[in-house]
């Protein structure tokens, strides 16, 4: 006998009712996730050229609102000396899902960039980004945020496709002739550092041929500087000038240039502001910026200069009576070779010096690197700076050339290096008048706890004052070393 299944009216209608349930709640679901998410173009630096160790992670965080559900951030990954995993992670934390998916692999001796969407559900408007392999200088900037359509949903904003490099559409003011330089003319090679640096034992990357910094927000003089203080100002338009500069009338002023070259100073008075200056190719040792020469001075404001194309060729400035003022430096070997008297450097960032593990000048043996080396030079001033990103010395005083006297660093803030300040002698004797005081030390030397080394004959000459480390404590004594040792740096 078949067997007969007899449902009741009320059976029925529970069960439509529990079908269409079903479907609601289906269709809901993918309206729900069907539904486009409304963007928010921003521009805002997360990370500026921070240099993440093998195995580190650094947390983030966003500035968006609560009801933010999601961010774009760009990431770019440099100066590796072999290829590292960089990961990006909602959070506070890398988990293990995440950095098996990294964001970018850096290659060797190349810069990588990847452009990343973030999902904010549950990551408390926090990022993680976690370095796998070799210590990495890692930049992020968050390029947009959205939030989650939800019933009528307006259409998106699309986000504009972030570039590495600034765009430089800028037109200059100078105000008086600058002219371009046919031929560079030679400039003098500094000679390696009094105290050589045992070779690091810390991961030392290699520099990279596409190392780009943007400008930085609106120059302020409060505060500790860095990237929102210093540099081109926000805003600036640039105009591209393509080679060398030769400055040779007295008082010229430099405004808004972009200089894709070596700037030759050879006048007094010279005044550059709110300009770029990346340098060129080098096959000797050159510097971006080049104020050597007798009788010429050079103020420098409110400015960026990186070498565009790396090498253990370049530095910085070289020179004398030059004036640094909210300067933002990197990507260079020393940040300045000083060679002279009349140098005054405040309010500047000195940052991310090049490091090589077989450096031509130093017959195959590590770079030197210092944010300051002093040859020679009378009345040589550092005030509110920020000084890091060495592996030889933030100040390095060589007397290789002769006597430098009345060197004052006050209220700067003092990271990294071998140790970070050292005064050595060399045969010139003492290093005289010289004034530390009132700066904030870091302990990131690679000799731990050496803030100040010096020769023992140069010690009473120092004058050292309220200095303390980051954590509250006085830096109340120097290390010595008898001259000519190869201690300390």
């Amino acid at each position: 006998m078949p067997l007969r299944i007899r449902i009741t009216r009320t059976a029925l209608v529970v069960l439509l009712v529990a079908a269409l349930t079903v479907v609601a709640s289906a269709l809901q679901a993918q309206t729900s996730a069907a539904a486009p998410t409304t963007w928010q173009t921003v521009d805002v630096r997360l990370l500026d050229h921070r240099v993440v160790k093998p195995g580190e992670s650094v947390t983030v965080s966003l500035p968006v609102p609560s009801s933010a559900t999601h961010a774009k951030l760009v990431v770019a990954g440099q100066l590796s000396w072999r290829p590292s995993k960089v990961s990006v992670c909602p959070g506070s934390a890398a988990t293990s899902r995440c950095t098996a998916r990294p964001a970018l692999t850096t290659p060797v001796k190349k810069a990588a960039f990847a452009h990343v969407t973030v999902d904010l559900a549950g990551a408390g408007r926090k990022v993680t980004v976690h370095n796998s392999s070799a210590s990495t200088s890692v930049t992020i900037r968050l390029a947009s945020w959205g939030t989650a359509g939800a019933g009528a949903v307006p259409t998106p904003t699309p986000t504009p496709t972030p570039t590495a490099k600034p765009t430089a559409t800028a037109t200059a003011r100078p105000t008086a002739t600058a002219t371009p330089s046919a031929s560079a003319s030679p400039v003098p090679t500094v000679a390696p550092v009094a105290s050589p640096t045992p070779s690091p034992t810390r991961a030392t990357p290699t520099p990279s041929p596409t190392v780009v910094a943007a400008p930085a927000a609106s120059p302020s003089t409060s505060g500790q500087p860095g990237p929102g203080t210093t540099g081109v100002p926000a805003g600036t338009r640039l105009k591209v000038h393509e080679g060398d500069l030769k400055i040779t009338q007295p008082n010229t002023v430099i405004d808004s240039l972009e200089v894709r070259g070596i700037v030759w100073v050879r006048a007094p008075g010279v005044v550059i502001k709110n300009s770029l200056i990346t340098g060129r190719k080098l096959d000797s040792s050159l510097s971006l910026v080049y104020a050597g020469d007798p009788g010429v001075s050079v103020t420098i404001e409110d400015s960026e200069l990186y070498a565009k194309d790396p090498t253990p060729h370049v530095r910085g400035i070289i020179g004398s009576n030059f004036t640094l003022r909210r300067v933002n430096m990197h990507h260079v070997i020393d940040h300045m070779a000083i060679t002279g008297d009349n140098v005054l450097v405040e309010s500047s960032w000195l940052h991310d010096t090049l490091y090589y593990d077989n450096d031509p000048y130093y017959d195959g043996t590590p770079t030197h690197d210092d944010n300051a080396q002093i040859a020679i030079g009378n009345n040589i001033t550092f005030r509110k700076n920020t000084l890091s990103g060495t592996h030889n010395a933030a100040i390095q005083v060589t007397q290789d050339r002769g006597v430098v006297s009345n060197l004052t660093l006050d209220g700067n803030w003092i990271n990294d290096g071998a140790c970070s300040v050292n005064l050595a002698q060399n045969k010139w004797g003492p290093v005289q008048g010289v004034v530390i005081k009132n700066n904030v030390f870091t302990r990131s030397q690679i000799h731990s706890g050496c803030a100040i080394i010096a020769d023992n004959q140069t010690i009473p000459q120092v004058s050292l004052k309220g200095n303390v480390w980051s954590d509250g404590k006085p830096v109340s004594s120097i290390q010595g070393r008898e001259t000519g040792q190869k201690g300390g740096s």
